[in-house]
């Protein structure tokens, strides 16, 4: 019999004047605009949507947990047998408490009641497009991953989360593992798979991990190896959970995939045919996105340079509301 899978996606409501009097509260000079910007909070008010793609695409489904700060869509039927609600407080320990940080928010999900052993992570910006399969995220109760070896490139701000996830994974007693038979399947793709032999000579020298490819898709995990890892390294998983807002010292929830990549526990996979990633931009064609052949579509809010935000909202929520015009059961 299959393994359960459980998914985990968060909700916040940005103009819930209780969250923004608390955020206002702790806020602090120090905190780093460019990790922490408005795009990081808005709400685009089209989750009911997340729920229609999983109720199509991924019936088999056996909990969605709703981590939330403590508000709920007013349209959302809290009685559905496969949702469970999470509040921070019921799994984030308080010392790390109010929390406005994602980062602390996915790296303690593996202290949830009742999560399944394996269970994937969104965003709710990242939709379901397709029919899925257990097998498209487990395979013999290894996660699906890409396994990629990519230079960090120092761009933005937000790289620094991928240099701290190296920095965790060279520090562990068993960091020298570079090798393993998942970097070698084609599986993987050919472009990804020739990536990894021609970097194999500059990874023998150094005996260190120098960085993945992320794919900003849902994350498929495993409880234990989360766990494992915090008791592996926890000085790195503390640190990142006191910081109340983003920070350019945090890791983040990747680290926790490439640990993953980084010991062999996956089943490689082609992520570049599975999802893809469109950023909301001035005219940008989101139906496009939408009626394409990727299992997973996630439509990234992460600029500040749209023109007119509200515009390109209203043609996200149209097209959405074209490919999933049926209420889900997870609606009242």
């Amino acid at each position: 019999m299959d393994e359960k899978i459980d998914f985990i996606v968060t909700y916040l409501d940005s103009e819930d004047t209780d969250w923004i009097k608390a955020k206002a509260e702790n806020d602090g000079s120090d905190v780093v605009e460019a990790l922490n910007s408005a795009a990081r909070y808005r709400n685009l008010d089209n989750f009911q949507y997340w729920f229609r793609s999983v109720e199509r695409y991924a019936p088999w489904v056996n909990k969605i947990h709703l981590v939330t700060w403590g508000h709920l869509p007013e349209w959302l039927n809290t009685a559905h047998p496969k949702l469970n609600i999470i509040n921070h407080e019921d799994y984030i320990p308080e010392k790390y408490l109010p929390t406005f940080n994602s980062n602390v928010i996915e790296l303690n999900y593996d202290r949830i009641d009742n999560l399944a052993e394996q269970f994937v992570n969104f965003n709710d910006d990242m939709f379901l497009n397709a029919d899925t399969k257990p097998s498209d995220f487990f395979v013999n109760g290894l996660p699906k991953l890409q396994m990629m070896y990519m230079p960090i490139q120092a761009v933005e701000k937000f790289s620094t989360v991928l240099f701290n996830n190296m920095l965790v994974l060279n520090s562990l007693e068993d960091s020298t593992k570079i090798f393993n038979k998942g970097m070698y399947s084609l599986k993987n793709g050919l472009f990804a798979t020739a990536t990894n032999l021609y970097l194999t000579p500059l990874l023998k020298y150094f005996n260190k991990f120098m960085g993945f490819y992320p794919d900003h898709l849902p994350n498929a995990l495993l409880k234990s190896s989360m766990s494992e890892l915090k008791e592996s390294a926890p000085s790195f998983f503390d640190e990142t959970s006191n910081n109340k807002f983003r920070t350019i010292n945090d890791i983040n929830i990747w680290l926790c995939q490439d640990y993953l990549r980084a010991t062999g526990k996956f089943s490689p996979r082609n992520s570049f045919k599975f999802g893809q990633v469109l950023e909301i931009k001035d005219n940008q064609n989101y139906s496009s996105l939408l009626s394409s052949k990727y299992k997973i579509v996630c439509v990234n809010d992460g600029s500040e340079g749209v023109k007119n935000f509200d515009l390109e909202k209203e043609r996200i929520l149209e097209t959405l509301e074209k490919k999933f015009p049926v209420k889900s059961k997870f609606e009242k």
